[in-house]
């Protein structure tokens, strides 16, 4: 399916969107819910094929006010448990390192959830964890759930009990390895690809409501505030009435299942193909003392060097093709935010 890659150091539209007020842009975001914060945003990049990606050895958190003295901050636990694409030492490192640089303790968080193992986390983090069986780049149906049902509802209490969640599920096989936890949460994952109407990346944006007011994209100050949020296809997903949005897709936008390892006749033109206009790719609740942000995009905890690829077939291959590339860039924190 892939049968080219192109690398190179700019692209138009990055360079486009970093025009302006350095703090009225943001290419990609980063929700990470602690008691009392909402921390976090960085410009990084991502690709959806593993081979093709890279953590950045080059990142450099830039923190000018920490929120807490150098591992004075609560604790932030990666799930690495559940054969999890992103480590805090492997393609979350980047994301480690701004936390740290903030006061935060990091660490892996091996162990299978229960009571017990969850008590010392303040925040956990769960990145596109897979089952045993499935990887990254899985596409035959079904993609089970890793997490057994003891540990689910050792996780829903909690969070019930004052745990913070950020729950991460990209494209599949992603959101159908989620998809039992998130109906436990309150959203409906669509275990497939999600992409928005325009040219890629996708572009949410205040003045078009698709990126919607928040505390999160409010932030304390006017400075702080978020104008635009770019992603790098997902999934998208529905919510319950417990769930604020933060990022909706906007008219004309489109979802698809890749049936190709299941049927392997059908064409692409011919993959299920849905209306997601409406529904999400970042939302948040509070649930009695907890608190939980859902993404459908891996990207924005991820700062990375990628290489993009162009696919030859429909229906997409003009979109991909249209920004050709993603840069080599050099991710940089644009905002925290706090409330």
């Amino acid at each position: 399916m892939l049968n080219k890659y192109y690398e190179r150091k700019e692209n138009h539209y990055f360079r486009r969107l970093s025009q302006g007020s350095s703090m009225n842009r943001l290419h990609l975001i980063c929700f990470c819910l602690l008691p009392g914060f909402l921390l976090g945003l960085l410009s990084c990049a991502d690709a959806s094929v593993s081979s093709l990606q890279q953590r950045d050895p080059d990142f450099n958190a830039e923190v000018s006010e920490a929120a807490f003295g150098p591992s004075e901050g609560p604790l932030v636990c990666i799930d690495e448990a559940h054969n999890n694409f992103h480590t805090a030492e492997g393609r979350y490192r980047s994301f480690a390192d701004l936390l740290r640089k903030d006061g935060y303790r990091v660490g892996g968080f091996s162990s299978r959830f229960s009571e017990g193992t969850l008590s010392s986390c303040a925040l956990l983090v769960i990145a596109n964890a897979l089952n045993a069986n499935d990887g990254p780049e899985t596409r035959a149906f079904p993609h089970p759930s890793p997490f057994t049902h003891p540990e689910l509802d050792s996780l829903v209490a909690w969070i019930r009990e004052g745990g913070s969640l950020l729950l991460l599920a990209d494209h599949a096989p992603a959101p159908g390895a989620a998809g039992d936890l998130g109906a436990l949460l309150g959203v409906a994952m669509f275990d497939g690809y999600a992409r928005g109407p325009g040219e890629f990346p996708d572009l949410f944006e205040r003045k078009t409501g698709t990126l919607v007011d928040h505390p999160i994209s409010r932030g304390r100050t006017s400075e702080e505030q978020v104008e635009s949020v770019a992603t790098f296809a997902g999934q998208a997903f529905q919510l319950s009435q417990h769930f604020q949005p933060l990022l909706i897709f906007g008219e004309g936008s489109l979802a698809h299942f890749d049936i190709s390892h299941n049927v392997p006749d059908v064409p692409r033109q011919e993959w299920p193909r849905f209306s997601v206009s409406g529904w999400a790719q970042g939302a948040a609740r509070e649930w009695d003392s907890g608190r939980i942000v859902v993404l459908g995009e891996a990207a924005p905890t991820l700062c990375r060097l990628v290489r993009y690829p162009v696919w030859e077939d429909p229906p997409w291959s003009e979109q991909v093709r249209s920004a050709e590339a993603a840069p080599t860039l050099r991710p940089r924190p644009v905002n925290r935010l706090r409330t």
